[in-house]
């Protein structure tokens, strides 16, 4: 159950309740007809009112959502996750590589949605969640969950509007230059499952690269997207002559035992509070893939 309460200032009277309710809380039709056909979901003043009920200055107005319980099937085992951050309303968690994020072919309990679902009914705290973007099931990295209905349309409001920003970090086949900006259309490949490709007539995709680290044979990216289209950064990359390491979709196969990609920083604004949100993540094994790539690297060049 998630509660909110307000006190409607001068500049609300007179307005209707279903006005205020969606300049104030960003509520959307949808939401507002679910909260006033939910039992003591819109109350003002200590009572039930309609939405069509003329505000006052002075007003209490309190929404309270009930979440329905999650429908995910419970697991027969539990792999437990890292959570990077929590309030009421969201939770941030690494997701590790290898991990699918959504139930579909061939995954269903192992996946990032069901196992999170089943640690917080575990943990006496479930409820339904909504994830807010995904990640590839071979990237890791930063997961981000609304909580209810209301925090994942404010937050995919966010997102669709640029001011969710999720930065990457990768290590790329050979040495790029120092800084650059693509912005090829990309757009899905015929007749081949779960295959982007450059395209004229694709979906407009941009992607900016800072150059962290360098060798002869690998370099170390920070990304950011200015869209977000599938596989867009691995499509990218392959584009300009520079594939991922270990991406044996878009690149070659090596000895890479992970594809070296992973969303390292989140930021964006808490859909409810005057606050901005930045986290950062980590991950062991792609870590220990640049200690590995670049140490070996080291190595050959003073021989």
């Amino acid at each position: 159950m998630r509660r909110w309460e307000y006190r409607a200032e001068a500049a609300d009277a007179d307005k209707r309740l279903s006005q205020l309710l969606h300049a104030r809380f960003q509520l959307t039709r949808r939401q507002i007809s679910r909260l006033k056909f939910q039992e003591g979901g819109i109350c003002v003043n200590g009572k039930v009112c309609r939405t069509d009920h003329r505000v006052q200055s002075g007003d209490r107005i309190v929404l309270t959502l009930d979440q329905p319980p999650s429908q995910l099937e419970t697991p027969p085992f539990h792999v437990p996750l890292r959570i990077l951050y929590e309030n009421t309303d969201l939770i941030a968690v690494h997701k590790p590589s290898g991990m699918a994020f959504h139930p579909g072919h061939g995954h269903y309990y192992d996946t990032l949605s069901v196992q999170l679902d089943h640690q917080l009914k575990q943990e006496g705290r479930g409820t339904r969640l909504h994830a807010v973007g995904r990640l590839d099931k071979d990237t890791s990295g930063i997961a981000l969950f609304a909580k209810h209905p209301i925090s994942a349309q404010r937050l995919h409001a966010q997102l669709r509007d640029g001011q969710l920003k999720k930065t990457y970090r990768a290590i790329a086949h050979g040495s790029t230059p120092p800084a650059g900006t693509i912005s090829t259309p990309i757009q899905r490949k015929a007749g081949v499952l779960n295959q982007m490709e450059i395209h004229p007539d694709g979906k407009s995709a941009v992607t900016r690269y800072e150059c962290l680290r360098s060798s002869a044979n690998h370099s170390l990216l920070q990304l950011q997207l200015e869209s977000g289209r599938t596989h867009q950064i691995r499509v990218h990359m392959q584009s300009i002559g520079h594939p991922l390491a270990g991406d044996v979709i878009y690149g070659y196969a090596d000895s890479c035992p992970r594809l070296a990609l992973h969303a390292w920083m989140l930021r964006f604004h808490d859909p409810f509070r005057e606050e901005t949100i930045v986290l950062t993540d980590t991950d062991d094994s792609f870590e220990a893939l640049i200690r590995r790539l670049f140490q070996t690297e080291t190595k050959e060049e003073t021989v």
